[in-house]
């Protein structure tokens, strides 16, 4: 019977078993490393177990890893599909009393907002490896790219607001309803005038 759960949890989460997950539906401990075993998951991190032939969905993975980490900037850009190239290093926010020791371990670049700040635009989108994440929305990730428009590279950063001025799903209501909350109106209106 619990065997029959962890075969259910394994395939609705693509092939990736959370320790955490497997405890919330009453199995045990010792069951659920028993399963590990016959089953012949390969363990990605601390209570995170993998199909052996699942391709590996990083973003997901460190989103299990690091629930409060959201993806933004770089990331988010890619999620939105507003970037040609996959970004390295990984991207997040997190709120500013975050402890973020465990994602630059891991190379991520961390950006810290404040707490108010930190929900602004927050939307669980799927990964490219179809697993839900947690990321910014498009204009959420447009203020962001352009309160740091200094750190990042000319011509991402045009291709970028270039593809969301194209989008069907923009929104300008809204970009500059969030361009006012996190105070980048003055930017926003430097770097894309002309459309407003």
């Amino acid at each position: 019977m619990c065997f029959e759960t962890l075969d259910d949890l394994l395939h609705e989460q693509n092939g990736i078993l959370r320790t955490s997950d497997a405890l919330a539906r009453g199995i045990t401990k010792s069951q659920f490393y028993e399963y590990v075993n016959s089953a012949k998951l390969e363990k990605a991190a601390h209570g995170i177990y993998v199909s052996a032939d699942m391709l590996t969905d990083e973003l997901y993975l460190l989103q299990a890893q690091f629930p409060r980490a959201v993806f933004s900037h770089e990331a988010a850009l890619y999620l939105h599909d507003l970037s040609e190239y996959e970004p390295i290093p990984l991207t997040v926010t997190v709120p500013a009393s975050y402890n973020s020791t465990g994602l630059t371990r891991k190379g991520v670049k961390v950006y810290y907002v404040k707490p108010e700040w930190y929900t602004l635009g927050l939307i669980e989108i799927p990964s490219f490896g179809g697993h839900l994440v947690h990321a910014y929305d498009l204009e959420r990730t447009i203020c962001d790219v352009i309160r740091r428009s200094e750190m990042m590279d000319v011509s991402a950063f045009n291709y970028a607001v270039r593809e969301y001025t194209k989008r069907r799903d923009k929104n300008y209501a809204k970009l500059i309803r969030y361009a006012a909350a996190l105070r980048v109106e003055k930017k926003l209106r430097e770097k894309m005038g002309v459309l407003f």
